[in-house]
């Protein structure tokens, strides 16, 4: 038999720990259940671990994955296995018991251990999620405390699962879309960079000492290549300087809100974002609904989880209409939210069908997302190949100019 050390929350709420003799790990954690203690994590002692054992427990102890901050991934896991260990038979505990021990990240098990502990102190699945803060999307408390009310907590965990899963695939949609245009920003940077302090000067010195004047494409590019060298650090300093100023302020509450409303008005970028806003306000829109939450409560929670301040605004704004006695139409009638939605959003209420038409807004809203997205990849591409074909190409034209003139001289 092996020894194991232990860590549980006992019928009282407290936390315990202590060892256990058991052949397994797996006989361990029952024996442990036997005594109505809600495991949190068993493993074998230090003094009786075998080398292989030492080794996995180090690379574990080692792994940067284990200390990072849960992400999208983690709590679409954590819900589609709740779902499936209560439609297993499980309880609510006995499901949580279990994902705090097959996690792998730190803070996620330590967030589903406080949020046993509580529920183990008489609080219910929702208002323990809450305690944990930012931890868990704002949406997340919401719809467990509709699911625990109507008591379909399994169905409310897969919508939700779904739900999570679709937003943060809208925002890697969005991010990949501009990765490619900063790398080949970069990239066109680059080769400027290359042709005026390191190609230019070089066939300048060559031409040093020619009394005949050089043709004006050469002479600029002589000369802009001067420049850069004698004010490149200048420039760079004060570009630097710049893009940490805007960083900074968009760390702050003002600063985020005026960088955001600038961002709608970006060429490509302002209308992929309100795009993927309008499609996240859909989606969450409709789920809520569909949960039994009221108008008012799903605007509140879908300002929440927007991450552009200037849309999240908006749907605040909403709110506070409605409080005042004016209907979802009448309180989207802003600049920033799309036309089509302010006339969907009145249809759904007349008709009664506002949660199918933020559903099929949503929808209409993704798919235009992932079409704009490809859009701009289209036209970003050629530009990008012409804007770097055209710098190459300039000094070239500008060397041979130079090249005939002198020669022909």
């Amino acid at each position: 038999m092996s020894k194991f050390s232990y860590k549980a929350v006992n019928q009282q709420g407290k936390e315990v720990n202590g060892s256990i003799e058991a052949n397994s790990q797996v006989e361990a954690t029952g024996l442990l259940r036997s005594k109505s203690y809600q495991v949190l994590r068993v493993e074998v002692a230090a003094g009786s671990m075998t080398m292989p054992q030492i080794l996995s427990k180090i690379k574990n102890a080692v792994s940067v994955k284990r200390y990072t901050k849960p992400g999208a991934a983690d709590h679409v896991l954590l819900f589609r296995q709740l779902a499936l260990m209560l439609r297993a038979g499980n309880t609510l505990m006995q499901g949580l018991e279990l994902c705090s021990e097959m996690t792998e990240k730190l803070q996620m098990r330590k967030a589903l251990v406080n949020i046993l502990v509580s529920i183990q102190g008489g609080a219910s699945f929702a208002v323990a999620i809450e305690r944990e803060g930012k931890k868990f999307p704002p949406i997340v408390a919401k719809l467990i405390a509709s699911g625990e009310a109507s008591g379909e907590l399994q169905a409310t965990l897969e919508r939700l699962a779904e739900s999570v899963q679709r937003d943060a695939a809208l925002k890697r949609q969005f991010i990949a879309s501009m990765i490619y245009p900063s790398m080949v920003t970069l990239a066109a940077i680059g080769v400027t960079l290359f042709l005026a302090i390191s190609i230019v000067p070089k066939f300048a010195k060559m031409l040093e000492g020619k009394s005949q004047s050089l043709p004006g494409s050469t002479q600029l590019m002589m000369d802009v290549s001067a420049w850069l060298i004698d004010n490149g650090l200048f420039l760079g300093i004060g570009i630097g300087g710049g893009i940490f100023l805007l960083l900074a302020a968009y760390t702050t509450k003002g600063g985020k809100r005026v960088i955001d409303g600038w961002l709608l008005y970006v060429p490509f970028i302002g209308s992929s974002l309100r795009s993927s806003g309008m499609a996240q306000m859909g989606w969450t829109m409709s789920l809520l609904l569909g949960s039994g939450l009221t108008v008012l409560e799903s605007l509140r929670v879908v300002g929440s989880i927007i991450d552009n301040v200037r849309l999240s605004q908006c749907f605040s704004y909403a709110g506070n209409q409605i409080l005042s006695g004016r209907s979802l139409a009448s309180g989207l009638q802003q600049p920033q939210i799309p036309l089509m939605v302010q006339h969907m959003a009145g249809i759904g209420e007349r008709s009664g069908e506002l949660e199918n038409v933020m559903k099929e807004l949503g929808q209409y809203y993704q798919d235009q997302s992932e079409t704009r997205i490809k859009k701009m990849i289209a036209m970003i591409e050629p530009a990008m190949t012409l804007l770097i074909g055209g710098l190459v190409g300039f000094v070239y034209l500008a060397f041979f100019k130079a090249m005939m003139q002198v020669s022909a001289g």
